[in-house]
């Protein structure tokens, strides 16, 4: 066996550690979510694709309205199974305060059947007067 399929590797690269631990789907998606500044290590403020990423390092990943935070326990350059890529990482933290921020603001804005029949009057008059 060599030193790779044993994952005794000392550091890899950022995005291809996201890709074989199955935060993104492709390294490409990774590689553009870093550039964007949505995955940052150790709280640096500029992260890029290339970066070395090494065990004991703290990420902090912003995917699907919630902010991740991450500690690397393996280093993985082969992409494997979602049990398997579990034990690559520990999830400090969880932060879904936004996402249930907007959601809430979202459902309490929805239109009742009485309110929707006045904008769809409203639109109807609307449209009418546009044509003379």
């Amino acid at each position: 066996m060599t030193c790779v399929e044993k994952s005794c590797l000392s550091e890899c690269r950022l995005d291809l550690w996201l890709w074989a631990a199955r935060f993104y789907k492709t390294r490409n998606l990774a590689a553009s979510n870093i550039k964007k500044g949505l995955v940052r290590i150790c709280g640096k403020t500029r992260t890029k694709p290339s970066s070395l990423l090494n065990i004991g390092n703290q990420l902090v990943i912003e995917q699907d309205l919630e902010k991740k935070t991450v500690l690397v326990e393996e280093i993985a350059v082969k992409r494997v199974s979602f049990e398997k890529a579990r034990k690559f990482y520990k999830v400090i933290s969880k932060d879904k305060k936004e996402a249930a921020t907007f959601f809430w603001t979202k459902a309490r804005y929805k239109p009742d059947k009485r309110v929707r029949r006045n904008l769809k009057a409203l639109k109807e008059k609307l449209h009418f007067l546009s044509d003379n």
